[in-house]
C-alpha cells in the first residue's frame, strides 16, 4: 500500500471480509458523510446476502426500542439496518439512534458499523473485526495524524469476549493509508494521560468561598495533577497560579469578589453556582437586565447563543426580529466582559453563535422536531447536543431564584419546553 492507493468500494470491503469469516466488523472513518454513504452503499448493493432470521430479529428489537424512543421512527436508515444489518454511528445521528445500534451490535444482530473515530473511546461495542482506512483523523482543528491510544482505544473493539479466540485488525488500502505509520502506533506506549484542571470564574469562586483565601486555593491548585505534570517546582506554581490571578482580578473588576480581602462577594456566591460555559457572560446579562420580562422561547435563545460552540453552524432558520435585538444587546455584553479580560491577559470567548439561537427559539416555540431538523439542514444529532446543553443551561439559570426569582421561573419554564422528545 502506498499513497497513491484507491479506497476499496465500501460493498466490495464487506463481501471480502464475510468470505475470510471476518464479521461483524467496526469500519472506522475519518468523516461522518463517509460513514453514511458507505452505510447506504452497502445497502444498497444486491449482492449482499439476505438472512431472513437475523432480520427479523433485528425487525423485533427496532419495533420494541421504537415504542419507547418513537423518534427513530422515521430515521433515514430505519429500513436499512433492518433489512441488511449495516449502519452508521457517529456524532451526527440522535443518541437513541446510536443506542440503538449499540444494542443491536451488542445483541450479534449486525453485520457492519461504519463509524467515526470518537465511537472507539465513547461506546462499549466489540466485533470480530477492526478495519483502519486511515492513518488521520478529523478533529475540531482539522485533520490531524491519529495519536497512540485513539488507535489503540480503535484496535481494542477487535474480539467479542466469550465468542472469538483472537480479534482482528485490518487495514484497507486508502489515499491517506500508511501501514507503518499504523504499526509503530501499535506498539507505542499509551499517550501520557492530560490533565483537565483548569483555572474557571467557577472553580475559583467555590474554592474561594470554600477556603477562604487564595492561599489554601493556590495549595489546591498544587494538588492537582496539572502540577505534578509540570515537575511541580516553585515556577510551575507561579505558572499555574497566574490564569487564577487574573481571572480574579476580572471578578474583583465586576464585583464578584474583592480581591483584597479574598472574599467572595453576595453576586458571587450566585454566580458560582452557574455551572456553565460562559458564567460571566450570562452572570453581566442577569445584572444589565437583558433577561427580565422575556418569553420562553427569546430566553433559550439566548442561553444556546452562549451554550452552543461558537463555530459550529446549526442551519439555516433566522431568529426573529426581537431575539435578533437582544442577541445585539447580549453581544454588548460580552464585549464590555471582553475588554476587561482582555486587560487582565485571560483570552475572551467573543462570538455568539446566531444560528443556535434561531435554533433553539424555533423549537421552544414549539415548532416540530422533523420540521426544525428539515429546515435547519443541521445534522440531527448536532441539534440534539446543542438543545440538551440549552436546557441544561436553563436548569442552572433556574437555580437562581433565591437571587432572581423571576428569571429562574422563566428558565424553570423555558427548560421544560426545550427538554422534550427527543431531547431529553
Amino acid at each position: 500500500m502506498n499513497g497513491r492507493d484507491a479506497e476499496i468500494p465500501p460493498p466490495k470491503l464487506i463481501s471480502a471480509l464475510r468470505r475470510h469469516n471476518l464479521l461483524p466488523a467496526i469500519v472506522f472513518l475519518p468523516t461522518r458523510r463517509k460513514c453514511d454513504e458507505a452505510a447506504q452503499a452497502v445497502g444498497a448493493d444486491r449482492s449482499q446476502p439476505y438472512d431472513a432470521r437475523r432480520a427479523e430479529g433485528r425487525k423485533t428489537v427496532f419495533d420494541e426500542f421504537a415504542a419507547e424512543h418513537p423518534e427513530i421512527i422515521d430515521h433515514k436508515h430505519a429500513k436499512m439496518i433492518v433489512v441488511t444489518g449495516v449502519a452508521a454511528h457517529h456524532a451526527g445521528h440522535i443518541p437513541s439512534w446510536k443506542l440503538l445500534v449499540e444494542k443491536m451490535m451488542a445483541s450479534g444482530l449486525l453485520n457492519a458499523i461504519f463509524a467515526t473515530s470518537t465511537v472507539a473511546a465513547g461506546v462499549d461495542f466489540p466485533a470480530r473485526t477492526v478495519v483502519i482506512s486511515n492513518a488521520d483523523t478529523r478533529g475540531n482543528d482539522g485533520w490531524r495524524p491519529l495519536s497512540a491510544s485513539e488507535l489503540q482505544q480503535m484496535t481494542g473493539r477487535a474480539g467479542r469476549r466469550g465468542r472469538d479466540n483472537v480479534g482482528f485488525v485490518v487495514l484497507v488500502p486508502g489515499p491517506f493509508q500508511n501501514p507503518r505509520k499504523i504499526a509503530e502506533l501499535l506498539s507505542s506506549k499509551p499517550d501520557p494521560l492530560e490533565s483537565k484542571f483548569r483555572a474557571t470564574y467557577t472553580s475559583l469562586l467555590n474554592l474561594l468561598d470554600a477556603f477562604g483565601s487564595f492561599d489554601h486555593v493556590r495549595e489546591i491548585a498544587e494538588k492537582s495533577y496539572a502540577f505534578r505534570g509540570m515537575g511541580g517546582n516553585a515556577a510551575m506554581s507561579h505558572r499555574l497560579w497566574e490564569p487564577f490571578e487574573r481571572r480574579a482580578r476580572v471578578l474583583d473588576h465586576f464585583g464578584y469578589l474583592n480581591f483584597e480581602s479574598e472574599v467572595v462577594t453576595e453576586d458571587g456566591k450566585w454566580l458560582a453556582d452557574l455551572r456553565i460555559d460562559r458564567p460571566l457572560h450570562v452572570g453581566e446579562a442577569l445584572r444589565d437586565g437583558i433577561f427580565d420580562e422575556l418569553q420562553p422561547k427569546e430566553l433559550a435563545a439566548l442561553m444556546a447563543s452562549v451554550a452552543s460552540d461558537a463555530d459550529r453552524s446549526y442551519g439555516e432558520p433566522r431568529s426573529s426580529r426581537p431575539v435578533n435585538n437582544l442577541l445585539g444587546d447580549l453581544e454588548q455584553t460580552v464585549m464590555t466582559v471582553s475588554n476587561i479580560e482582555w486587560k487582565h491577559g485571560v483570552e475572551p470567548v467573543e462570538e455568539l453563535n446566531y444560528s443556535a439561537a434561531a435554533a433553539a427559539e424555533k423549537w421552544t416555540a414549539g415548532m416540530d422536531w422533523d420540521e426544525l431538523v428539515s429546515r435547519s439542514k443541521a445534522e440531527p444529532g448536532d441539534l440534539v447536543r446543542l438543545l440538551s446543553r440549552t436546557g441544561e443551561a436553563l436548569r442552572q439559570v433556574a437555580s437562581l431564584s433565591a437571587s432572581n426569582s423571576a428569571v429562574a421561573a422563566l428558565a424553570r419554564a423555558a427548560s421544560a419546553t426545550i427538554l422534550r422528545d427527543p431531547i431529553r
